[in-house]
């Protein structure tokens, strides 16, 4: 009998840790994985005790901006790429955006898609758009610089998507408009509260792993991209 108790109370551990990973987490979770996003903000990382942690992939700044691209290429980018690929890290990446009309969406666009072609990715390639420059423009117009920028990466041969917070989802873009594209959701909760499918959800800014010093943003992937991305010969495979 005791042994039936514990089984059962390991049972109900496990499910509900699934269930306080969201929705899409409890119906999905052989699909799991555990990641990381960072940039020249989380200093020198040793990727070597980041992959013995347990993380699964990593998301990386490539970049911001448009303006001048050695100014505005992430300091850590390189160090980043090569330190996650020596260790078999599977990795996306991400550009911050201040584009405010589609024509500097394309510049931001290009300069993201040259430095992309520094590596393959093996999950998606984001616009992160949640900069203060973009709110006093009308919801259309911040839904068109972002389609804009999603389009011109699209039409290079990359998997792209959009990051973006709760708030911003809601409020501030037509998420109608971007269904067709990967979203990465942030809600830094036991929880995700977003209602539309997304295939990453960043749930913390406060998380700790060996290897990176400070805090880092942590993440849970529900979809496996690396077999969708090399499959259909994209991001550079």
């Amino acid at each position: 009998m005791k042994k039936i108790f514990i089984l059962f109370l390991i049972i109900s551990i496990f499910l509900g840790g699934a269930n306080m990973l969201g929705t899409d987490a409890a119906r999905n979770v052989r699909f799991l994985k555990r990641g990381i996003d960072v940039s020249k903000w989380n200093g020198d990382i040793n990727w070597r005790e980041v992959a013995n942690s347990g993380v699964e992939f990593a998301i990386i700044r490539t970049s911001f901006g448009w303006s001048n691209r050695e100014k505005f290429t992430d300091r850590q980018l390189r160090n980043n790429i090569n330190g996650a690929k020596s260790v078999g890290i599977p990795i996306g990446a991400y550009h911050y955006s201040y584009a405010k009309n589609p024509t500097e969406a394309i510049w931001e666009a290009d300069f993201f898609i040259d430095r992309l072609r520094w590596t393959q990715w093996e999950y998606p390639v984001y616009i992160d758009f949640e900069d203060e420059c973009q709110l006093p423009l009308t919801t259309q117009q911040r839904t068109d610089i972002v389609v804009t920028f999603l389009d011109r990466v699209k039409s290079a041969g990359y998997l792209p998507g959009i990051y973006c917070n709760l708030n911003w989802s809601r409020n501030y873009l037509d998420m109608d408009r971007l269904a067709g594209y990967e979203l990465w959701i942030a809600q830094w909760n036991v929880r995700c509260a977003c209602n539309r499918p997304y295939g990453i959800w960043q749930h913390t800014s406060s998380g700790n792993i060996p290897g990176i010093q400070g805090r880092v943003d942590l993440d849970y992937a529900y979809k496996d991209y690396p077999t969708y991305i090399k499959n259909n010969h994209l991001n550079g495979f």
